[in-house]
């Protein structure tokens, strides 16, 4: 009977620890599945990965270049990054390492990124980025600077695959502060100025134009939406702070705008005075926005975190922080927490609730990129 015990004793004890390794095997990928990691480029040709959970560097990825601007794919698999001496690095995420590296430059000229040109912007497929260059050719004596183009580089082949010019009356490119955006579908380029020009990708020419320069209240002036990063972002939907100059007595307003380009519907409702902005960024369920609003110059510089109520279209929270000659700003995947960062390595954590500093953190090398976060899982 005793030993009729044991036995039974040994084969449950044994199903619990084959269970219990079960489990364990189970929840190990999960864990690391659901880990929040963000990334951020450095001086020392680096992508460094920062876990938001234990508010530390985890890793690195080492990079052939410098990095300068990057663009997430759609699926958020992998990074594209343009080097400082103008090469393209393709990083995957999941594997932690770099995929490809490929020069855009050749032995006579050197593309440069073109002041105004919207930054990098990679298409739903992942294949194809955008962006716009001005060519800097050798000659002679002296180097010559092309007209601004818009190109499509081709990241599985490595190649600009097509270059389109300006039309006459845009022999600058695109103006200061445009930003823009790949449709869902691939075809078609939103480009964010005074109005939302349309693009056809094939032939880069315009094909569609949304007048959204004049907000639909009493003493509205021309305006700018801007196409913020946003992880959680819903296809052809965006919101984001607006501008807008009374022409008679110049008194700014600031307010609130979303443009939905499926129902090609704006709303615009103005909040109060203008200040000036260090961007805007929504949290993960799109209820809460946060953005860095400033006045005054050099030491006398007011620096405050905003906090938005998006239903109600009003400011819920302010609260001021020491600013920093040079400053960007993010928010983690889970929108608890705003990162403050810029030409420097510290990198400091705020609490999105108190708005109170709660670590600030050296990487050692200065910070070259903005921050990348994923979207909330």
């Amino acid at each position: 009977m005793a030993g009729t015990f044991t036995d039974f004793t040994r084969r449950i004890f044994s199903a619990g620890l084959a269970c219990g390794l079960g489990l364990t095997l189970w929840l190990s990928p999960l864990a690391a599945a659901t880990a929040h990691l963000a990334y951020i480029g450095t001086l020392d040709k680096k992508l460094l990965i920062y876990d938001e959970d234990k508010e530390e560097v985890v890793g690195e990825i080492q990079l052939q270049g410098i990095p300068r601007q990057t663009a997430l794919t759609h699926d958020q698999s992998k990074l594209v990054i343009l080097t400082t001496q103008m090469a393209v690095e393709t990083v995957d995420l999941q594997a932690k390492k770099m995929l490809t590296h490929f020069e855009l430059a050749d032995g006579r000229s050197r593309p440069r990124m073109s002041r105004g040109g919207g930054g990098l912007v990679v298409d739903p497929t992942g294949r194809y980025m955008y962006a716009t260059f001005r060519n800097s050719v050798k000659e002679s004596d002296f180097y010559k600077m092309e007209p601004p183009q818009f190109v499509k580089i081709d990241l599985q082949s490595g190649k600009i695959l097509q270059s389109f010019p300006f039309a006459a009356n845009m022999e600058n490119g695109f103006g200061a502060g445009v930003t823009y955006r790949v449709s869902p579908d691939g075809k078609s380029l939103y480009v964010f100025d005074e109005d939302l020009i349309i693009y056809d990708l094939a032939t880069f020419k315009e094909v569609d134009r949304i007048e959204m320069s004049r907000p639909d209240y009493p003493g509205s002036s021309p305006y700018r939406l801007v196409a913020e990063n946003d992880p959680n972002a819903r296809d052809n939907e965006y919101t984001s702070l607006f501008t807008s100059i009374d022409p008679v007595v110049h008194k700014g307003t600031l307010g609130l705008a979303t443009l939905d380009l499926n129902s090609r519907k704006s709303t615009f409702v103005p909040i109060g005075i203008d200040l000036p902005s260090l961007g805007f960024l929504l949290s993960p369920d799109h209820t809460r926005g946060y953005s860095i609003m400033f006045e005054g110059l050099g030491g006398n510089r007011r620096t405050e975190f905003w906090v938005w109520d998006i239903a109600n279209h009003k400011v819920i929270k302010k609260a001021p922080f020491e600013a920093r000659p040079t400053l960007r700003f993010g928010l983690s995947a889970d929108g608890k927490k705003i990162y403050l960062y810029g030409a420097g390595s510290s990198f400091e954590v705020f609490d999105g609730d108190t708005l109170q500093s709660r670590k600030l953190i050296s990487l050692n090398k200065d910070t070259t990129t903005n921050l990348v976060t994923l979207a909330a899982k």
